[in-house]
């Protein structure tokens, strides 16, 4: 039974990184659920708040308005008269509206992205790099997708009755997401070839 296990555990690490996938799964989850967590520290109505917090280190409330502010830009430059109504809404004058909820931020997006690249054995500059290169592509299709939303909404454009725009957001936003995988990959390989390379010159 042993020297099965073994030879499971053998087989098992010829495909997988088994410690880069237990530290990716820990690393998503501590993002993930600390972004919870925070939001209820910067809740009035929460049990543990932090006025302090909520007023000086609202990076929540900094990315839904970066978000909406963005948004609007771009409703307007398609000739729809918009406006930000904080701390959640994008509205037109004729009454129609997105609201920015949590759900709506694209956190578990950026976390898996953040997740993967510093779990990987890069440098630090490497990591900054497309960790912040990740998230804001993110970021992009998120304003995009609010802006979509709303003028979808003021033209009363037909609606998708089998997937809402939740949906169709994590379907782009984890396929861009694969597609950003198979980049850092693509370079991550390039960079080792480089390297060894230079080292069979010298």
């Amino acid at each position: 039974m042993v020297m099965l296990l073994k030879n499971a555990e053998r087989n098992l690490l010829k495909y997988i990184d088994v410690r880069y996938f237990i530290r990716f799964i820990l690393l998503l989850l501590s993002l993930y659920y600390f972004n919870i967590v925070y939001i209820s520290v910067i809740d009035e109505k929460g049990l543990i708040y932090s006025s302090f917090l909520d007023q000086h280190l609202n990076y929540i409330s900094w990315l839904r308005n970066s978000f909406l502010y963005s948004s609007n830009l771009i409703v307007q430059a398609f000739g729809v008269d918009s406006f930000v109504d904080a701390p959640y809404h994008l509205r037109t004058s004729n009454g129609a509206f997105v609201e920015m909820v949590y759900a709506c931020l694209g956190f578990g997006l950026m976390s898996f992205w953040v997740a993967f690249v510093v779990c990987d054995q890069a440098s630090a500059k490497r990591k900054i790099i497309w960790c912040a290169g990740g998230i804001l592509c993110i970021w992009f299709i998120n304003t995009c997708r609010v802006a979509v939303l709303l003028i979808a909404l003021e033209y009363h454009w037909k609606v998708n009755a089998l997937m809402d725009h939740h949906t169709l957001f994590n379907i782009v936003g984890y396929s861009l997401i694969a597609f950003m995988i198979s980049r850092y990959i693509k370079n991550t390989r390039k960079n080792i070839l480089k390297k060894e390379q230079s080292q069979i010159i010298v």
